[in-house]
């Protein structure tokens, strides 16, 4: 798993590059204006008042536009922290239940082997699955099952630390998030785990990627979290 330090959505860096051409306009037309102020006051140039004129004009529409499309940027709907869009809707095998990821993100169901769903972003280092146990099977509360299930996993990571859990509501369901940081094969992961009570099955949406990223993608796997919907008997 190879560390992605920047989102991938080419928007950001079109973004980026207009950022830094309007950084290097602004800049040059500065000196520009310094230049005909020095040759003003040492030659009493004609015309230089005009020119300064000019490019202080130049200076403050370049300012005004670049504050203006930074808050239209800042405005943008659903997006994340890279700026890619969410909407791809992808359905468990068992078409149990289904999530939203971004845009660029894939199926992986090889993840996991007892997974009925699992997705990761091709380009980066994060990923998410659900595991499914049935109340046929596991006869305890959701609490329970967010404690079981969280132990079960920290007792297999190196180093781990475990977050206090969040009581939370989606779609209008109760649901526990529980966070979990440790060390696999000598990798620091950051894991965002959300747990979720259906009508006859317990479901876990486990999310994770490298501990560097985790502040990084942390919005992502909470919007995966929260789209997260058990399908009804009439979908399936």
């Amino acid at each position: 798993m190879a560390p992605q330090e920047i989102g991938h959505d080419p928007g950001f860096y079109v973004g980026l590059g207009i950022q830094a051409l309007a950084i290097f306009v602004l800049l040059a037309l500065v000196v520009t204006g310094i230049v005909i102020a020095v040759r003003a006051k040492s030659a009493g140039g004609k015309g230089c008042g005009i020119a300064m004129a000019v490019v202080f004009g130049l200076q403050v529409f370049l300012v005004t536009f670049w504050v203006l499309i930074n808050i239209a940027a800042s405005l943008s709907p659903a997006s994340n922290s890279g700026g890619e869009k969410f909407g791809a809707l992808i359905r468990a095998k068992d078409n149990s239940c289904e999530i939203s990821v971004p845009a660029s993100w894939i199926e992986a169901p090889d993840l996991n082997k007892d997974a009925v769903l699992g997705v990761k972003d091709p380009l980066g280092s994060e990923y998410a699955l659900v595991l499914v146990d049935t109340k046929e099977d596991y006869k305890g509360s959701l609490a329970d099952y967010a404690h079981d299930t969280s132990n079960r996993m920290r007792d297999k990571l190196t180093s781990p630390r475990m977050e206090l859990p969040q009581s939370l509501m989606i779609n209008g369901k109760s649901a526990i998030r529980q966070v979990l940081h440790g060390e696999i094969d000598h990798l620091r992961i950051t894991y965002v785990n959300t747990y979720y009570e259906g009508e006859a099955r317990m479901y876990q949406l486990i999310s994770w990627s490298l501990e560097s990223k985790g502040d990084l993608v942390r919005s992502d796997f909470e919007k995966i979290a929260q789209s997260f919907r058990e399908r009804t008997a009439d979908e399936k």
